[in-house]
């Protein structure tokens, strides 16, 4: 199996091709220039085994707009010009395979001022995906990732990446074999009250 792996949904540009039963990762942290990085690091990574790749693997959020708008267009552009499939997976879906606990908690990604995306999880069931105030998420341990350490809030850190992307995407790949690329959208999230 070979694949690219792609997440740009925060400050993390983070793109893995997987080969011969290993990944090779790029990483760029702190960053905000997805565009920049995205295209150099597929070039990179995809220049031995590029007549080999059999998908794409895209994290499809929650996180920054501009960082899934970035990496989505991307993907579905060489997807099509690849002619082969996306294989969307969420970040909560990578989170919840770190969290050792089986009861309650959320799992968070800071969004911007006092705001986070966030998914309640009681016993492996998910909640809907909400972008809520931060100071709403209590009672329960949290994991997630990006909040500023002015930002009073006790959390569990987890590292979105490409590589965590693409190990689930292994079992997905076959319901999206015969899906087409532009079928695959980002989760946005908005502010609610």
């Amino acid at each position: 199996m070979t694949f690219l792996s792609i997440n740009t949904s925060t400050d993390i540009c983070s793109v893995s091709v997987y080969h011969n039963k290993k990944f090779k990762t790029l990483v760029q942290k702190n960053t905000r220039e997805h565009s920049k990085y995205l295209p150099l690091f597929t070039q990179e990574l995809i220049k031995e085994v590029k007549g080999q790749l059999e998908y794409i693997a895209l994290c499809i959020g929650p996180g920054s707009f501009t960082g899934l708008k970035i990496g989505s267009s991307f993907a579905k552009g060489l997807a099509a010009s690849l002619d082969i499939p996306i294989v969307p997976i969420d970040n909560y879906e990578t989170f919840k395979n770190d969290v050792k606990i089986n009861d309650k908690y959320f799992l968070a990604i800071y969004s911007h001022k006092d705001y986070a995306f966030t998914c309640f999880v009681d016993n492996d069931i998910f909640s809907e995906y909400k972008c809520i105030k931060i100071n709403t998420i209590k009672d329960y341990p949290i994991f997630g990732y990006g909040f500023p350490e002015n930002i009073n809030i006790k959390y569990n850190k987890l590292i979105p990446c490409s590589e965590k992307t693409g190990i689930l995407s292994m079992n997905k790949v076959e319901l999206y074999k015969n899906k087409k690329s532009d079928e695959v959208n980002p989760i946005y999230l908005y502010v609610t009250n």
